[in-house]
């Protein structure tokens, strides 16, 4: 007797001869205790107290925020230092794929210029870091020029985008915060990097501890990264800057400072074991 076979279709919803819902095989999901997934490879460490802090791995997103000119770009100089040397003050790093893309979706071009010379200023080889000005280009236009270039460079482990709002036409839009985070899964999955975004801050007072990265946009990446860094000015030394573990998946780190000299080289150390952060209200103008 000849057995029947079934085939499976596609689900139309619209009654349309040619669109339907698309068939997805759930068992490409499902997760079994047998299973043997590797851990992520460490990129880049925090190293406190004899310890080794991993702060950025393979395959996964990380959201470095902070009030405007809190010299965020110099903590990403000095991110770059450390993976292209293999350490710095603070940090370290082993990282096979030495090669750091970083997506400017703010600056001038000759901005951009600047800062490409400072990062090869502090780092021992050269070549080694693709400055991307995106700055013209529409939000679908970035993300187009993002995919082109990590499918071109399997050797990008780490790709920095200051700053992820030019990403999006409203950044406290959910819908568009929603869009733009799946997209960043989509890439840090599909080309094994690691995606680090850099946010702005909702305006708070300056010594204010527990801000938060803005909009929408800030919540989620709050709610996905593996880890949260925060920087801001030292209320009471504005030569130097404070950074802080707002978030992460393992280990906590103590707050780090970060100074630079005449040269614009960063240099990190712990804080102060007496450092006692001044806490004051905001001033009112009623």
């Amino acid at each position: 007797m000849e057995r029947s076979i079934t085939m499976l279709e596609e689900i139309n919803l619209t009654g349309d001869p040619d669109e339907g819902k698309k068939f997805i095989n759930w068992r490409e999901a499902l997760i079994l205790p047998t299973d043997n997934i590797p851990e992520p490879i460490p990129i880049l460490s925090i190293v406190q107290e004899g310890y080794h802090i991993p702060i950025l791995n393979e395959d996964n997103i990380s959201l470095l925020f902070g009030p405007a000119k809190a010299r965020k770009s110099a903590l990403v100089r000095s991110i770059c230092q450390a993976i292209f040397n293999g350490s710095n003050d603070k940090m370290v790093s082993n990282y096979h794929r030495k090669k750091i893309s970083i997506v400017d979706t703010e600056q001038s071009r000759h901005h951009c210029l600047r800062a490409t010379k400072n990062i090869y200023q502090i780092a021992f080889q050269k070549h080694i870091v693709d400055y991307l000005s995106v700055t013209t280009y529409s939000k679908e236009d970035k993300k187009n020029l993002v995919e082109s270039y990590l499918a071109e460079s399997p050797d990008c482990g780490l790709m920095i985008i200051d700053n992820i709002v030019h990403f999006a036409n409203d950044f406290n839009s959910a819908t568009e915060a929603a869009e733009l985070t799946q997209w960043l899964l989509k890439i840090k999955s599909t080309f094994n990097t690691h995606v680090l975004v850099v946010l702005h801050e909702n305006p708070t007072p300056e010594n204010a501890f527990n801000s938060k990265p803005r909009g929408h946009l800030g919540t989620n990446l709050m709610n996905l990264c593996e880890t949260g860094l925060r920087i801001r000015k030292d209320p009471n030394d504005k030569t130097r800057s404070i950074i802080s573990a707002a978030l992460t998946r393992g280990r906590d780190f103590t707050d780090i400072v970060l100074t630079m000299d005449d040269q614009m080289i960063p240099y990190l150390d712990d804080l102060e074991d007496d450092y006692e952060e001044t806490k004051t209200k905001p001033k009112s103008y009623h």
